[in-house]
């Protein structure tokens, strides 16, 4: 052919019967011509409205157009390098949580747990309290976190580390008690031998033996008897501990609230209350201090002066 199908007005032309006729011999000629008839036959065997065909002709082309860049688009190809690398990396990552993941057992307020670590050690954890050991280095280091009370059976082997906010605690397998709240750090040895570290302060306790710092305060030792800690038996005990340690224990014991209102918390306490009736344990705990108790609800108290 000499002429584009494609040129503006080659079709319009064609349909209005004004291609030249070297033009037309040309056209029925090629390949398109029979794909074009059939449309036309079609098309006229129709009841149709006027239609503008060198208009609709120009749009056809406008769509043909574009169809044909689509065609042409670029494949993107997907760096299969950068995916592998990233799935590889994933799986690490995921890996590495799994093998150092943390193993965390919590009390609630007024329960206990007795927990079995990897080296057969027994740990009996107090209310309101939380221990923290990484899986699968424990038994490399045996090291371990803790957030309030616990009664430690170690069994024999590498040092045995506990790690407080107060001080932290290194034996060799004993049996030892400590309590870390607040500011306070308390920690009994009841057989063997226990070192307790708090910053440049060093001490080294034997059986029956027991230190306890308060807030910035140096070590203070004391001697005990008892065979384990009275709270394995439902008691809590104390010496010579503020008032405000007092309260905050039968708070973790009882699920209670206990407002203080003008009482002294600061006050010097010693002495004991059991677990298994509040009202009592309220009685012996604070008819010794001249305080009195007053009860909003169950789960609430009131303190004030006498």
């Amino acid at each position: 052919m000499k002429k584009d199908i494609n040129e503006d007005g080659f079709l319009g032309k064609w349909l209005s019967g004004t291609l030249s006729s070297e033009d037309q011999k040309a056209f029925e000629s090629s390949e398109d011509y029979l794909a074009y008839k059939d449309i036309l036959n079609g098309v006229e065997r129709l009841n149709r409205p006027a239609f503008d065909v060198e208009k609709g002709l120009k749009a056809q082309k406008i769509y043909n157009v574009s169809y044909q860049e689509k065609k042409k688009a670029k494949v993107i190809r997907l760096r299969t390098w950068m995916y592998s690398t990233a799935a590889i990396f994933l799986v690490c990552i995921g890996l590495k949580m799994l093998l150092f993941k943390d193993i965390t057992i919590q009390t609630e307020i007024a329960e206990t747990q007795v927990i079995t670590l990897p080296d057969n050690s027994i740990v009996s954890l107090n209310a309101g309290s939380s221990l923290r050991y990484h899986k699968n280095s424990f038994m490399k280091n045996r090291v371990l976190h803790l957030k309030g009370e616990a009664f430690f059976d170690v069994s024999k082997g590498s040092s045995f580390t506990v790690t407080t906010e107060n001080g932290e605690i290194t034996v060799l397998g004993t049996e030892f008690n400590v309590y870390s709240r607040d500011q306070i750090l308390q920690v009994q040895c009841f057989e063997g031998r226990v070192k307790v570290n708090k910053e440049a302060n060093e001490v080294i306790l034997t059986q029956g033996k027991g230190v306890k710092s308060i807030n910035k305060q140096d070590f203070s030792i004391f001697d005990f008897s008892n065979s384990q800690p009275d709270w394995l038996s439902g008691k809590s005990s104390f010496i010579e501990v503020p008032l405000e340690q007092l309260i905050k224990e039968l708070e973790r014991q009882y699920d209670v609230k206990i407002q203080t209102g003008n009482v002294d918390v600061n006050r010097i306490f010693t002495g004991f209350f059991k677990h298994n009736d509040l009202k009592i344990a309220l009685r012996t705990s604070f008819d010794p201090m001249n305080i009195n108790y007053t009860f909003e609800n169950e789960k609430s108290i009131v303190l004030s002066n006498k």
